[in-house]
């Protein structure tokens, strides 16, 4: 039986905290909502667990998402947890330098899921609400880098996978030579590229998130066609995207130590 009668506020923080976690970031509304919050408690909410260092607010999209600190709190904690407290500040700076707009993909089944951009901080920003939106594996620069950097086994499974569901972006999943010759390409340049496929108007060009031996993501840098050719892309943003990349990664493993 309770000695005290239970804070409130301490209550109301802790569900949404677990929401936060639950959803892998949450805007202020939607918190609030999940909650059962007004919008003005759930902000001055999440203002002190971000002032407590438990969650972060991403400057592309304004969602709140948990930090690496939340490891303190359970073993259960999820890993994506540094997408926005390790990489959304060095895809900031990245993108100051480069300018054009930056996303961050994971692996969700079998497409890339957009998981942070720059696409609001770019002044050559050309689309909107990227954050949440997939990518294909097989049409993507992302796609390309996460399956040339991925362990044998894993990007069997993957291929298998598209192999089987009969979505026309999976097609050249049955074509051993093309999947072989993008493999070979994209580790050959030391990044994957597009410039073609489901945004014809721009090229993109990507290198994976290693950690552990094996990406935990990729990194895209998207260019208008009309401005910038890929030779060039890659002549002026590959060693900086390395450098990011493989910062990014060092990073995150040395926050799991």
């Amino acid at each position: 039986m309770a000695v005290y009668t239970p804070v409130r506020a301490l209550e109301r923080g802790l569900r949404l905290l677990e929401a936060v976690n639950a959803a892998g970031g949450l805007t202020t509304q939607g918190a609030a909502t999940e909650c059962g919050l007004s919008r003005a408690t759930a902000y001055r909410l999440l203002e002190t667990l971000a002032a407590e260092g438990f969650v972060v607010q991403s400057p592309s999209d304004l969602r709140w998402r948990p930090t690496l600190r939340c490891c303190t709190l359970s073993s259960g904690f999820l890993d994506k947890a540094w997408i926005g407290q390790i990489a959304a500040p060095e895809m900031v700076k990245l993108g100051e330098r480069i300018l054009w707009p930056i996303d961050l993909t994971t692996l969700s089944g079998d497409a890339m899921l957009i998981r942070e951009t720059t696409h609001k901080t770019s002044p050559f920003s050309f689309d909107v609400g990227m954050v949440g939106r997939t990518v294909p594996l097989l049409l993507s620069s992302a796609g390309h880098a996460y399956l040339s950097w991925a362990p044998d086994a894993e990007r069997d499974a993957l291929l298998e996978m598209m192999r089987g569901t009969g979505k026309p972006e999976h097609v050249q999943a049955h074509e051993p030579r093309r999947i072989a010759a993008i493999l070979e390409r994209s580790r050959a340049r030391g990044y994957g590229f597009r410039t073609e496929g489901f945004k014809p108007h721009t090229l993109s060009i990507a290198m994976p998130v290693m950690k552990g031996g094996r990406p935990i993501a990729a990194l895209s840098i998207i260019c208008l066609k009309a401005a910038v050719t890929l030779e060039e892309a890659a002549r002026k943003f590959a060693e900086p995207l390395a450098g990011t990349c493989a910062k990014i990664g060092a990073m995150a493993e040395a926050a799991q130590d």
